[in-house]
């Protein structure tokens, strides 16, 4: 079994590895096997993928179902 991704949420945009979006539908989720099934890191170090969340889709590399995204 793949280990599962620790994901940190980081507070400027610069220091995210992807941005990412909240959807609301299904279809249109794009990437979100990155951190899909993952877990939140408490820590930047202990992250292996550092995400920041906007609210523009056109700015997203990942865009995920909130019931998708890590958990803690």
């Amino acid at each position: 079994m793949a280990k599962k991704a620790q994901v940190y949420i980081v507070k400027h945009e610069y220091k995210a590895d992807y941005k990412v979006c909240f959807v609301t539908q299904s279809y249109k989720e794009k990437n979100e096997e990155i951190v899909k099934g993952g877990q939140l890191a408490k820590h930047d170090y202990r992250a292996d993928v550092k995400v920041f969340i906007t609210d523009k889709e056109y700015k997203a590399d990942i865009k995920i179902l909130r019931k998708n995204f890590p958990k803690s």
